[in-house]
């Protein structure tokens, strides 16, 4: 908002101006900026030299297509196009699309901006250039304006050209029930294999993705299949039935009608980013590193020909998660900011990729940072049925609960849970995990094991190998040390330094090796995995404490409190190691949750035992520590937390 005082004396030296200079400035006002050649020719090129010189407008050079010219400050273009009336606007525009269309601009960007001027001027444009804009806008992930340029043309009566854009837009928006109110009443009778195609396509990632009813997308997609006989239009089908069912939690399944499409000479550049998107996932939850970068490369290529611009993000989860697990932390944070800075603070790419570096942050143990990324994320993405925002309250969650935050981890999880469904069913594995943090955040390491299996299960049922590893070296990290043998054999099945870190991690638990564990701590924060690094330091001060080394005990302590100090972190494994209390792990176990206010019945029943067993815990508790009751062991346990 300008101030009144600031107002006035722009203005004023407005008003003052020529009226061939104020001219440059309403120009420029309603679009900007303009090339040199375009506004000398709607202005003289003195008068726009003038305007330099005045300190009004700045000429730059623009890559090599010439020079550009702008407002020397946005206020000038915001008090004059305060001062201007709706017609005089709209004449402007009208200006100057006019004489931007004498000189086609070869930049997708600049002909999509004379789209929207010229739909906004007194001279509107053939309905077929607000069609080609609106697509243009979608594969860059203009999602708001691709929709405004198609109801341009729909206004225009385009039909079914125009509703095609609409209709994806508003489905990429998250408006999946209006995306189905512009496809669902289309009479597809009459419609070519390929118009039919067309408006088979997005009708079914809508249904499936944005509205969950995967049986209604499946029952228009074989309705279609009928009807087609053209092999370029079979790969399109193909290319999203192998899609669906990656999310449907079958990936091993659909990789193989991934390659078929993506090596497909017929296939159009839709169908390849759609296999590109689909296989790059695929293969990195499978472990199968080494087939991502040939996905991704060949998906992101197609997908710069196709209005599929959000689609680069699921080949960015792929990449994220494949360089992740193969020790690079680095460059994954280096890749998750790339994707970020493509989507130019838009939305919903921004949150996207907010999602993909959030993911990277919180291995590399910058929780605070990576839950913003996942706060804003999921603030954005809820209620627009992407499968991002299960992913974005999930982790989210574990963000919370592994800082600490139990309470707020708890409601977190309701929220993921709520939003998980059979359109997100390949990341099953990741509610589990979701369970397990937020169980280990109450302090109940038995539920928080259980829910971490649970999440390695799910994820062997779907052959996610790399993932079930992810899993399992979690279990292990929430003191499972049982995991060593079957971590081991992936860790030989999958490239992956992070797994092997994770075997080697598992099998010194089960060992009891302290010096072995404190070797791992070192390893791993050496890798850049911060949070894990703490858990292994924390675990390897209980061995040595086993063991009876009171002093390699209390080096593991203190460089395992200085990595959770960088994290802010607070794990199973590091409680045990900040709460020196004289308890066994069970009493110490139901000691926090009396701390965070559980009665004896709910502790009973997290546990699965009695509650004259909880009470037991909690009377020997008491005389360990010298209190005199239950109120008195809570304020102990949050104490020796501090």
């Amino acid at each position: 908002m300008i101030s009144p005082h600031l107002s006035t004396l722009i203005e004023s030296r407005i008003d003052h101006l020529d009226p061939e200079l104020r001219h440059v400035l309403e120009l420029l006002a309603f679009q900007e900026p303009l090339s040199l050649e375009v506004l000398s020719k709607l202005s003289a090129p003195e008068t726009v030299e003038a305007a330099e010189n005045e300190g009004l407008v700045r000429v730059r050079r623009r890559d090599d297509s010439g020079l550009t010219v702008k407002l020397a400050h946005p206020l000038y273009g915001e008090v004059v196009r305060a001062g201007t009336g709706i017609l005089a606007a709209r004449r402007l525009r009208g200006e100057m699309a006019r004489q931007i269309a004498d000189h086609p601009p070869a930049h997708v960007s600049d002909r999509i901006r004379l789209a929207a001027l010229a739909l906004d001027s007194d001279s509107p444009p053939e309905a077929e250039l607000l069609i080609s804009a609106a697509r243009d806008a979608l594969t860059l992930g203009e999602l708001v304006l691709g929709e405004r340029l198609a109801r341009g043309a729909m206004a225009m009566g385009a039909g079914f050209a125009a509703a095609l854009p609409l209709a994806h837009s508003l489905a990429w928006q998250g408006r999946g029930t209006e995306a189905e109110a512009v496809l669902g009443p289309i009479d597809t009778t009459s419609l070519g294999e390929f118009d039919l195609l067309l408006w088979c396509l997005p009708r079914s990632a809508n249904l499936f993705w944005m509205l969950g009813r995967p049986d209604e997308a499946a029952s228009v997609m074989a309705t279609v299949r009928a009807r087609l006989s053209n092999p370029a239009a079979v790969n399109l089908l193909d290319a999203l039935e192998a899609m669906f069912a990656v999310y449907a939690a079958q990936p091993a399944a659909a990789t193989a009608s991934i390659y078929e499409v993506i090596d497909s000479p017929v296939a159009l550049p839709l169908a390849k980013a759609w296999a590109g998107a689909s296989g790059a996932l695929a293969t990195a939850y499978l472990g199968r590193f080494d087939e991502v970068p040939s996905f991704a490369e060949r998906g992101l290529a197609a997908a710069a020909e196709s209005e599929t611009g959000l689609l680069r993000f699921t080949i960015g989860l792929g990449q994220v998660y494949t360089q992740t697990m193969s020790g690079e932390l680095d460059a994954a944070e280096e890749l998750a900011r790339h994707y970020v800075d493509f989507a130019e603070m838009q939305q919903p790419g921004r949150s996207l990729g907010g999602v993909l570096l959030g993911r990277v942050l919180f291995v590399k143990g910058a929780l605070a940072a990576a839950e913003t990324e996942f706060r804003q994320a999921a603030a954005v993405l809820e209620g627009t049925g992407y499968s991002w925002a299960f992913l974005s309250a999930a982790f989210l969650c574990q963000s919370l609960a592994a800082l600490g935050r139990a309470g707020e981890a708890r409601e977190e999880l309701v929220r993921a849970e709520r939003l998980f469904g059979a359109n997100t069913e390949v990341f099953r594995s990741d509610l589990e995990v979701t369970r397990a943090w937020v169980a280990a955040s109450e302090s109940d390491t038995r539920q928080a094991i259980a829910h971490a299996r649970a999440a390695a299960a799910a994820a062997a049922g779907s052959e996610l190998l790399a993932q079930e590893g992810l899993c399992l070296y979690l279990a292990t990290r929430f003191g499972d040390a049982t995991t060593a043998p079957r971590l081991a054999e992936i860790a030989d099945r999958v490239p992956s330094p992070l797994l092997k870190a994770a075997a080697a991690h598992a099998r010194a638990l089960a060992d009891g090796d302290g010096e072995a564990l404190d070797t791992i701590a070192g390893k791993v924060e050496e890798a850049g995995a911060l949070l894990a690094a703490a858990d292994a330091a924390a675990q390897a001060a209980a061995a040595h404490a086993s063991a009876g080394n009171r002093r390699a005990e209390l080096a593991s302590t203190a460089n395992a409190k200085r990595i959770a100090d960088l994290c802010g972190a607070t794990t199973p494994a590091l409680a045990v190691v900040a709460k020196p209390l004289p308890l066994t792990e069970r009493e110490r176990e139901v000691a926090s949750m009396v701390a965070l206010g559980l009665s004896n019945k709910e502790i009973a029943d997290r546990l699965v035992v009695s509650v004259r067993t909880v009470e037991g815990h909690i009377y020997r508790s008491c005389i360990k520590l010298n209190v005199a009751d239950r109120a008195a062991l809570a304020d102990a346990v949050r104490v020796g937390s501090r």
